[in-house]
């Protein structure tokens, strides 16, 4: 005998929706299996590390700061950095340092969403993503190079390459200080690597402006977009385009 109140319905519609029940010791093991990225060793080293350096360096950064905030609305704060033999040492350090942070922030977030990325072994992504952005920042050093040997004022030249590590430092300061608001509120993820990219793509374009304007001070137009081409388009393009069809 059989319920004739019951109703058969077909797969596509009978397991549409609904709720799994699982034993209270499964749902607890997987939800044990589940690591999120500040749980791995590897992470917490290199974030350690990066707190280590950048408090060394504070001092040095409040030294600098007040130019480094001028440089966002004056290019010429620009070549008054660099016309300062400790000044421009100061910024080179922190540029240097602040690699680090800003790559441990890439990772955490996912800024690459290459492929590549997925075959390494998990928990091991944030050096492989400070790799690839200190090959992308060796591939613009040797496209400045190649550039300056034939540059009629290699002085303003340089300037106009070295300048890119002036927002290099107020991004990382961005980037660190919105990650960690978004760390401490109920932002999804997904939310905080848009506001992240965003700020990091605005910071970029600041670079540029500058850069072009130092360019324009002794050069024309074309040969500032030329310029701007070998220096910044086609490593960043390389590095955008790797990461969408890695």
């Amino acid at each position: 005998m059989t319920d004739s109140t019951s109703v058969i319905l077909p797969a596509s519609r009978a397991f549409a929706s609904g709720t799994l029940e699982m034993p209270e010791s499964i749902s607890a093991n997987y939800a044990e299996s589940v690591q999120t990225w500040s749980s791995f060793p590897v992470n917490m080293v290199l974030v350690i590390i990066a707190t280590l350096l950048m408090f060394l360096t504070i001092r040095i950064f409040l030294n600098i700061a007040p130019l480094l905030f001028d440089s966002l609305s004056r290019w010429k704060a620009c070549v008054n950095i660099d016309a300062s033999v400790q000044l421009k040492g100061d910024r080179n350090t922190l540029a240097t340092i602040v690699t680090l942070p800003i790559a441990l922030v890439a990772d955490r977030y996912g800024f690459f969403s290459a492929d590549i990325l997925d075959r390494i072994p998990e928990g091991w992504s944030s050096p492989v993503t400070l790799g690839i952005i200190i090959v992308w920042l060796l591939v613009k050093y040797l496209a400045y190079y190649f550039c300056s040997l034939r540059a009629p004022r290699p002085e303003t030249f340089h300037t106009a390459h070295t300048s890119f590590f002036n927002y290099w430092v107020l991004a990382d300061l961005l980037l660190v200080l919105t990650a960690g608001v978004i760390g401490f509120t109920d932002i999804p993820d997904g939310t905080g690597r848009t506001i992240l990219l965003y700020e990091l793509a605005v910071m970029y374009l600041i670079a540029i402006l500058r850069k072009s304007q130092i360019l324009l001070s002794y050069c024309g137009p074309l040969t500032t977009f030329l310029y701007l081409c070998a220096l910044e388009f086609i490593p960043t393009g390389a590095l955008i385009a790797g990461c969408i069809l890695l």
